[in-house]
């Protein structure tokens, strides 16, 4: 399990990098589990509410997106702003 650092930039986008696993010795207020949408959205979430919280995200993979970076639905799309797709942060244009 790695820890990757999810960041949303000013324009909405989120940015992410996973870093070297190590030894983690040192105390986090909030662990967070996948950097799925769901784990990237509580990482968001925090750093806006709780500013004075620590926390980390712990993924397994090198890199954020859960299913929808390791499985493809062809075909799939939207004509319309789906919630459970995307952020209130971030809306769809």
């Amino acid at each position: 399990v790695a820890p990757v650092c999810p960041v949303v930039d000013d324009s909405g986008m989120v940015q992410a990098k996973a870093v070297e696993p190590g030894p983690m010795t040192e105390h986090f207020d909030v662990l967070v589990v996948g950097a799925g949408i769901s784990g990237i959205g509580g990482a968001y979430h925090l750093q806006q509410q709780c500013p004075d919280k620590t926390y980390v995200v712990l993924e397994t993979m090198d890199d954020f997106g859960g299913t929808w970076k390791t499985h493809t639905y062809p075909g799939i799309r939207s004509d319309s702003d789906l919630y459970t797709f995307g952020y209130r942060f971030k809306p769809w244009t």
